[in-house]
């Protein structure tokens, strides 16, 4: 009802003028801020991305160690609270670095079952909170520069740049491996997991379903979330690679392909994360739903922990972090292109000729932007942006694209464009979905956000007031240029009001003119697809 629907109209208005999201809207020049939104909103998660990405290389580079660094309770920045989930780490063989030797079993023993349950930290807690963050007490204390952190922030912004510093052409290639070597890394940690003991209770409770839950509005409010978040809607990917298209290549097919290629892959990482969960629950005898925690804490917790427990723990946790780096490179490659595609676009004589200093502009200036983010109180700052970024702009932004291309732009004009590039008419129900259902879902999902929205926590404490407004400027930047557009362009044409909104969302005669020229050029419009 969304997806597919969805993303068909998002692959058709930039292939068809061959131009991203800062052009493409000369379709309709008083919504022209729409892809600036896009834009800004793309910006805006590429910072979030990027400390996400050097958290997973500081933790890929220290799994080249004799002992896991989150195996053990012995290190200089563990404290007294410092625990084990279970005491079985004697029995194992082969996995000379899980849990340090050193430790008594008596300690382990004690600590579980005093520490544990009151304030005390498992081993993964310490060294994601006083390692790799050095997580300070609020948003108020910044602390000192993470310098370890800066460090993996600025070798990701090397590695995107090597990446796409010719343009759509090498990156387009990279992502054909970038894009499959996931699987790869996937398949074999199921094929692991499935081995472990607890593994056929996590599948369980992965996939019997519990029909009572369907009955409640937040399960489906959070599926319709996951189907926009996770295919990129908002954030103009699909449409800076489907402006690399050839004119006449099949969007229609790929609008069938790609949601499905999606719940496939997150139902199949899913199967990886619950036979992970299920075989702690076993392990440390829980219940599965309090083993996982909310946030990065599955990635940089809940894994780590598990991982480490197995026999030759160094090469699994170096294949899940570099499987996180690699779907991580994956996306950051994609929203780079995003903003190098957009200024080519925008100043075609300064930049279009001057790829390789336009991303290495880009990536600096996101690597500087991303620098509040590794202070030990960064963490602080990604949870605010985290928060408020998606919370009124985006699936607003989602919603005014489906609406005003099929009311405005017109949904038969739009069938019509598609037919002309594909070669056949698609089926008529497609206009219902544009006109009526897909709008009326997402509008439905934007106003339940809204209504469930509560003021940003961390750790289940509060934020100081001034930091919620600065959240709540955060989520409504990405609309100021859609609302200065609209008084521009309605100031810029003549006569009254209604002659100026008639006149404002006319195409512009470059939304054909370049057709002839544009329509053979760009790389192959399989890229599209695989990324």
């Amino acid at each position: 009802m969304i997806g597919i629907p969805q993303l068909l109209l998002q692959f058709s208005y930039p292939q068809y003028s061959s131009s991203g999201p800062a052009k493409a809207w000369v379709c309709c020049p008083l919504f022209k801020g729409i892809g600036y939104a896009m834009i800004l909103t793309n910006s805006v998660i590429s910072l979030y991305y990027n400390v996400i990405i050097a958290w997973t290389l500081y933790y890929l580079v220290n799994c080249f160690t004799l002992n896991l660094p989150w195996s053990s309770c012995d290190n200089i920045w563990n404290t007294d609270n410092c625990y084990f989930r279970t005491s079985e780490w004697s029995s194992m063989t082969g996995n000379a670095s899980s849990y340090d030797t050193s430790v008594s079993e008596e300690k382990i023993l004690k600590t579980n079952e005093t520490v544990s349950a009151t304030d005390g930290k498992t081993a993964t807690e310490e060294f994601w909170t006083y390692n790799v963050l050095q997580l300070t007490d609020g948003i108020e204390t910044m602390g000192t520069l993470r310098w370890q952190l800066l460090l993996c922030n600025f070798s990701v912004c090397v590695i995107v740049f090597l990446c796409v510093f010719k343009g759509i052409k090498l990156s387009g290639k990279i992502m054909y491996v970038a894009a499959t070597v996931p699987y790869l890394f996937l398949t074999i940690l199921l094929v692991r997991g499935l081995a472990l003991d607890g593994a056929l209770m996590g599948l369980k409770y992965y996939f019997i379903p519990r029909w009572g839950e369907l009955l409640r509005s937040a399960v489906w409010f959070d599926a319709a979330s996951q189907v926009i978040f996770s295919l990129g809607f908002g954030t103009a990917d699909h449409i800076i690679l489907a402006s690399h298209n050839k004119f006449h290549h099949n969007i229609y097919r790929d609008a069938m392909i790609v949601p499905v290629v999606d719940a496939f892959t997150s139902l199949f990482s899913g199967c990886v994360i619950f036979v992970t969960l299920g075989y702690m629950a076993t392990t440390f005898q829980l219940d599965i739903d309090k083993v996982v925690t909310d946030g990065p804490g599955i990635a940089f917790m809940v894994f780590p922990e598990a991982l480490s427990t197995l026999p030759f723990p160094q090469i699994w946790s170096t294949l899940f972090f570099l499987t996180l780096l690699v779907v991580g490179l994956d996306s950051r490659i994609v929203m780079i292109q995003v903003l190098t595609g957009s200024l080519s676009d925008l100043y075609p004589g300064l930049f279009r000729s001057r790829v390789s200093w336009t991303s290495a502009v880009v990536c600096l200036v996101t690597f500087l932007l991303g620098v509040p983010f590794v202070y030990q109180g960064g963490m602080y700052v990604l949870q605010l942006v985290d928060w408020y970024i998606a919370s009124v702009a985006l699936l607003l932004i989602v919603f005014l694209e489906s609406s005003v291309l099929s009311w405005l732009y017109g949904s038969q004009r739009l069938s019509e464009d598609i037919a002309v590039m594909i070669g056949y008419p698609i089926p008529k129900f497609w206009q219902v979905f544009w006109r009526f259902i897909t709008p009326c879902c997402i509008l439905v999902v934007w106003v339940m956000s809204l209504v469930k929205h509560k003021p940003v926590t961390f750790g289940g404490e509060a934020y100081p007031v001034w930091s919620v407004g600065v959240g709540w400027i955060i989520s409504l930047l990405p609309l100021m240029p859609l609302v200065g557009n609209i008084i521009l362009t309605l100031l810029k044409q003549e006569g009254n009001v209604t002659q100026r909104l008639q006149q404002s969302i006319k195409p512009l005669p470059e939304w054909t003119r370049n057709l002839q020229s544009d329509q053979n050029s760009g790389p192959n419009g399989d890229i599209l697809l695989s990324s």
